[in-house]
């Protein structure tokens, strides 16, 4: 960032090509605009071959690079993504061989007594989709324990002695709450390290232009300990050069006395910032593990439904409470069960503190891969956002996906109906479920554009629309965040100039040279000092 003119610095943008939502439509390579930044929103845009620009004291080159709004991931875990990404990579495994070599070898150069970690292995991708058992994953890592969380977090494989340790037989650890126990015993780690994981992943989400990111912390995912530290973190001066975090917390409440004493416990002093209770609150698992909840039994699975792990009267008495108190809920649902028992449970609190009330708080569901026609009339009467991950199609959709495979072509061709959504009306807030999926937004904006089912897809603008403006919104902001538009908070990120544009399914992802949060800098690769502006500071 140029060095400070004043209390109140004015910068100028120029030479880029602008998108997203409120692009003047004239913004291209042909006539490339400039955007100004004063006080942290948006002061003036325009073409830079029309008329002077207004007086800036200082002036950063873009040079043809595209600027859009900054983007927000509606979904991540970011202690679980950053020790994902200093845990043993399996996702390149295509076998349970290749696993046990990867543990091998790791154990080679690990410390004694030193648990071995790992994620992101993914048996669906597998000719032979065996597992390694806990007695092989204990003889590959020469009697440590051993930790390896699949690509969706909802089942991992473990040793002999890592289970002994979480109390656990294998079957037990393979259910939705046994594997909270398992990851539990696993991953304990101090408080100084926690913050560092969150530091690190919050620094990862800047790098790829996210000026926010929307926090999904839970008892069975990440634990107390690490929301506290998380909520000092934010509190923390070191937060204003870190992306905003929103924070939620899956803990069920049913009533107001509850949710008052789970608030307060966390939330000791008015500077920590506000809490949402849900999230992760979770009415059933992932499909990948077979925990989601289907009204039909899975078709890899005869006799086999998933788990229900909310009621409808437990989602109506949390909701209740959360709208009484001024409070946003959401619950993770995935399979077409846990979809329509969470909306069952909206429809039910609805009736008892009134449509309107309830469509005022901005409550969620996440996920919601199993939504079919009803429910999305349903979520669009309510005033429902539906907080969705678009690469969950891309990674185990279409005819020959993981989808497929475990509900059968017809029911997995349902899944993810963004165009339905939207054209109905719900909010949509794009994200990733870091470290579920990478956090590349354009790869998440391609996903959505790109849909394995065509009729599901969203047009590259509604996809852009959600993943900024719309995931802003989903999180209380005002209706000028995530635009560009005079006055519009000035959460900006600047891309480099690619001949694709990022949003064409097959493109590359472009490299991101800036991203600023209410203007500050937190992210820069721009190769120079900007210029002190000449003539017009």
């Amino acid at each position: 960032m140029p060095d400070a003119a004043g209390p109140d610095p004015a910068v100028l943008y120029t030479n880029a090509v602008l998108a997203g939502p409120g692009a003047p439509p004239g913004a291209s390579p042909r006539r490339p605009h400039g955007v100004l930044v004063r006080g942290g929103r948006i002061a003036w845009l325009g073409p830079v071959d029309g008329a002077a620009p207004p007086r800036a004291d200082a002036i950063v080159e873009l040079g043809g690079a595209l600027l859009t709004p900054a983007f927000v991931d509606s979904h991540v875990h970011l202690s679980e993504t950053a020790r994902a990404a200093a845990s043993l990579s399996l996702g390149a495994a295509r076998c349970a061989g290749d696993v046990l070599e990867a543990v091998r070898l790791a154990a080679a150069g690990a410390t004694p007594g030193e648990r071995i970690l790992g994620h992101g292995w993914d048996e669906s991708t597998w000719a032979d989709p065996a597992l390694p058992t806990p007695q092989e994953l204990e003889l590959a890592g020469g009697g440590r324990e051993v930790f390896l969380s699949r690509a969706d977090v909802h089942t991992a494989l473990a040793s002999s002695s890592m289970l002994l340790a979480a109390g656990l037989t294998r079957a037990e650890a393979d259910t939705e709450t046994g594997n909270a126990r398992l990851r539990g015993a696993a991953l304990t780690t101090d408080v100084t390290w926690t913050a560092s994981l969150q530091r690190r992943a919050l620094r990862g989400f800047a790098e790829t232009g996210h000026a926010a990111v929307a926090e999904m912390a839970a008892p069975h995912v990440s634990g107390e300990a690490d929301l506290r530290a998380l909520l000092d973190l934010i509190a923390s001066p070191a937060a204003d050069a870190l992306p905003a975090v929103h924070p939620f917390w899956g803990r069920l409440v049913l009533d107001e006395d509850e949710a008052t004493a789970v608030l307060a416990s966390l939330l000791p002093t008015p500077r920590w910032p506000g809490l949402s209770l849900g999230g992760d609150l979770s009415a059933d698992g992932s499909i990948g593990a077979r925990s989601a909840a289907l009204g039909e039994d899975y078709a890899d699975a005869p006799g086999h439904r998933g788990e229900r792990l909310l009621e409808s009267g437990q989602v109506a008495a949390h909701v209740i409470t959360c709208v009484r108190l001024g409070v946003r809920s959401a619950f993770h649902a995935i399979g077409d069960a846990a979809v329509a028992e969470v909306l069952a449970g909206f429809e039910l609190a609805a009736a008892c503190v009134g449509t309107a009330a309830l469509a005022a708080g901005g409550h969620r569901i996440e996920h919601a891969e199993g939504i079919d026609a009803p429910g999305i009339a349903t979520m669009a009467r309510l005033g429902l956002v539906a907080s969705v991950q678009p690469r969950f199609d891309e990674h185990w959709g279409g005819a020959a996906g993981l989808y497929a495979a475990r509900l059968g072509r017809e029911r997995a061709a349902g899944l993810n109906p963004f165009a339905a959504l939207a054209g109905a009306g719900v909010p949509l807030a794009l994200g990733s479920d870091a470290p579920v999926t990478a956090a590349d937004p354009w790869a998440a904006v391609r996903a959505a554009v790109g849909h394995h089912e065509p009729g599901h897809s969203l047009t590259a603008a509604a996809a852009l629309d959600a993943h900024t403006r719309g995931a802003h919104a989903a999180l209380g902001a005002a209706p000028s965040a995530g635009t560009l538009r005079v006055g519009a908070p000035a959460c900006l990120a600047a891309w480099e100039r690619l001949d694709e544009a990022p949003w064409t399914p097959g493109a590359p992802s472009p490299a991101c040279l800036l991203t600023l949060r209410r203007g500050v800098s937190l992210h820069s690769r721009l190769p120079s000092v900007p210029r002190k502006a000449a003539g017009i500071g």
